[in-house]
């Protein structure tokens, strides 16, 4: 009797699937053994420190103590005097706040230092000339039956975006 060929184990995908899933295991090599702290820390700030505070103090580094995955120093770099004094005020609040994500104690201090903000640069995106108004008229005659108002002017938006090549 011939054997079976074994089953294969490998994920197969049939539509659509969570990016989100897998992107722990894509940037683990780049942020390092704790790098879903960082992350988290990093997607999270804003709601970790409010709003206002949140613009005036910036992540530098998370330092375990070695052999640990706990009692971080969390750096952090304030802009002005006023942002530390306030970050140094509610310190207990915000690590309250970062181990309560968590669910444990992984940052056990915060220190601050002063400086300027960093410089984040995006490569800007040419503005588009406008759409002239004959084309504007077509597409929302094409898109003139669609029910459902905020869909007719996304597809009429990009209609206006599309080129007729």
């Amino acid at each position: 009797m011939a054997k079976a060929p074994p089953i294969s184990r490998e994920r197969r995908n049939n539509g659509l699937v969570s990016f989100g899933a897998d992107v722990r295991k894509l940037v683990a090599p780049v942020l390092g053994r704790n790098g879903f702290i960082h992350a988290d820390i990093l997607a999270h700030w804003d709601d970790i420190l409010g709003g206002l505070l949140s613009k005036g103090v910036y992540p530098v580094k998370l330092v375990f103590p070695k052999g640990q995955r706990e009692n971080a120093v969390l750096h952090v770099k304030a802009i002005s005097g006023a942002y530390a004094v306030e970050l140094t005020a509610r310190s207990a609040e915000i690590l309250e706040r970062l181990n309560g994500y968590f669910g444990y104690r992984a940052v056990a201090e915060l220190r601050v230092t002063q400086g300027a903000a960093p410089v984040f640069r995006f490569s800007r995106v040419p503005k588009r000339p406008p759409v002239p108004e004959k084309k504007r008229e077509a597409v929302r005659r094409a898109v003139a039956e669609i029910n459902n108002a905020d869909l007719r002017s996304a597809a009429e938006e990009l209609g206006c975006l599309l080129d007729e090549n």
